[in-house]
């Protein structure tokens, strides 16, 4: 049996393609795959699935997506994250994906 508990998915460059785009009003869009939820609702019977993002003005477009998808978000700065998953986790029950140079700290 395993050990693994929870996957924590950074949303920003790993669920999107890591780019916002922007109007004179500000942050207004992030792509999101299509089929993401697919794979991570067959995950969701064998492990808890949370997303991340430290992107405090895009927030509420990654918390609809992630609400659609039927999961959790968190707003985590990428330099607290560390601390944030120790607080919350063993970290040997924990699978964490992002793809920043912060996001392991």
């Amino acid at each position: 049996m395993s050990s693994l508990k929870v996957l924590i998915l950074d949303v920003d460059g790993v669920m999107t393609d890591g780019k916002f785009y922007y109007s004179n009003k500000g942050k207004i869009m992030k792509v999101f795959g299509a089929d993401d939820n697919d794979a991570l609702s067959m995950l969701r019977e064998y492990i808890e699935i949370i997303f991340v993002t430290g992107d405090k003005k895009g927030f509420s477009i990654s918390k609809k997506r992630t609400d659609d998808m039927g999961f959790k978000i968190n707003l985590v700065s990428t330099i607290k994250r560390i601390d944030w998953i120790k607080d919350k986790y063993k970290l040997s029950e924990v699978i964490y994906m992002g793809d920043g140079i912060f996001d392991h700290y």
